[in-house]
């Protein structure tokens, strides 16, 4: 067979299933069964196909493929910007587990600080590429904006606070990561201490932990200032008003809803002078950046890869048949990282 320059497959000109079966003598039929992995094809007609694909440069479309095998083997995955050391891990394992299931990751991370109608555009657009099943790993777009999806497709909450019985979640469990923060902070002496966590809309999994952590420590008689953020996506939210506690004396310590806030806090206070522990010990939550440790600051480190396993198994039975597998809310708890950020 006489060597070919493929053409570029995104030209008008793309080459055609029609011309790698004219190519190979054979029929569009077994060109299609070829593609699919089909056993029912000789090996002699095979090579000739493959090697047709080959000189003529053709690239299979994806979308077509799942449309004749009646069923699609990728996944879409919404998750917030990956420059979030949580969500990049969560991003890394997922495309892992994936492909080890035999599954195709399609990914659509809206910009981080747009907001969730951005992110159900988002969502749409991954429905029109005709995805055989969503997994939805950011805190921002409601929970009743997911249901509308559910009749659709297999859906799994990753990674955020679900209890909608239209949903499957399979989540980190921020309560339980919010008791272990606020008694790690009582263990530590402290009783009056600063809460920093965004809103609802900003993040449902953070907005949990904060008010977990609010609650539990009011419980112990604690004294809770709560520093509410405002900018969506801004890490140096509320780290001002934090410094500003600790030099007054209000606050002995400060727990963020992340540990993005809480290095961006420390940051920004030693450059005024405001030293931690000695002036104000502070505590974050995710737990995955590398480094923690070697600075001293505690946090408590979120399950990402069990989540992550259990997520891409759980999509991958709803696929294969979604009535045998009924809607649960499976939660991870994590695990406390003690570091001397916390003081004595």
């Amino acid at each position: 067979m006489p060597s070919r320059r493929p053409r570029d497959p995104l030209s008008a000109g793309a080459v055609t299933m029609a011309e790698v079966a004219r190519e190979a003598g054979v029929s569009r039929a077994t060109v299609s069964r070829v593609l699919s992995g089909s056993a029912e094809v000789a090996p002699e007609r095979r090579d000739r196909i493959l090697a047709a694909i080959d000189a003529l440069g053709y690239i299979p479309s994806a979308g077509a493929q799942q449309l004749a095998g009646g069923r699609s083997r990728s996944i879409g995955l919404l998750i917030r910007d990956s420059r979030n050391p949580t969500y990049g891990l969560l991003h890394s394992e997922v495309q892992r587990r994936a492909d080890e299931a035999g599954l195709e990751v399609i990914t659509a991370m809206p910009t981080s600080y747009r907001g969730a109608p951005h992110e159900m555009d988002a969502l749409r657009r991954l429905l029109a590429l005709r995805v055989g099943g969503l997994l939805v790993a950011t805190g921002v777009v409601r929970t009743a904006d997911l249901t509308q999806f559910a009749p659709v497709l297999p859906v799994v909450s990753v990674g955020r606070p679900e209890d909608d019985p239209a949903v499957y979640g399979v989540s980190y469990d921020e309560t339980g990561n919010g008791h272990a923060i606020a008694r790690a902070l009582h263990d530590h002496g402290h009783r009056r201490v600063a809460v920093v966590c965004p809103p609802t809309e900003h993040s449902l999994a953070e907005s949990l932990r904060g008010r977990t952590v609010t609650a539990v420590l009011r419980e112990l008689g604690c004294e809770v200032v709560e520093v509410p953020t405002t900018q969506f996506g801004t890490a140096a939210d509320g780290t001002d008003r934090v410094i500003d506690l600790a030099r007054d004396g209000v606050v002995t310590a400060a727990m963020f809803s992340s540990d993005l806030r809480m290095l961006d806090f420390v940051s920004r206070a030693r450059g005024v002078g405001v030293e931690v522990p000695r002036d104000l010990a502070v505590i974050g939550c995710d737990g995955v950046m590398h480094g923690l440790e070697y600075m001293g600051l505690a946090s408590l480190r979120v399950p990402v890869e069990e989540v992550a396993r259990r997520s891409v198994e759980v999509i991958a039975q709803m696929m294969a048949d979604r009535e045998s597998v009924g809607i649960r809310h499976e939660t991870y708890t994590g695990q406390l990282l003690p570091g001397a950020s916390l003081g004595p």
